[in-house]
């Protein structure tokens, strides 16, 4: 019996596992257990960083590296 293959994307320099499909932004922010409302998903590239949109998919590569964060909203005094 064949084994299926599993590909590795890299989340903030951690491996992930998955099966090979086209990514969506929403499935790298819930790998990093990041929330929807405050995420910023960001894809290394050569030319750096390149940030990508929560409706976008990727298609599917092994290895993508991406850095994935809360969005900071500053309060203060008005």
């Amino acid at each position: 019996m064949p084994s299926e293959a599993m590909h590795r994307i890299y989340i903030n320099n951690r491996p992930h596992p998955f099966d090979g499909a086209p990514l969506a932004a929403t499935e790298v922010a819930a790998m990093a257990g990041v929330p929807l409302d405050n995420v910023v998903i960001e894809l290394e590239t050569p030319a750096g960083l390149k940030e990508i949109a929560l409706d976008e998919t990727l298609p599917a590569a092994d290895g993508l590296r991406f850095l994935v964060t809360r969005q900071f909203i500053m309060g203060g005094a008005a």
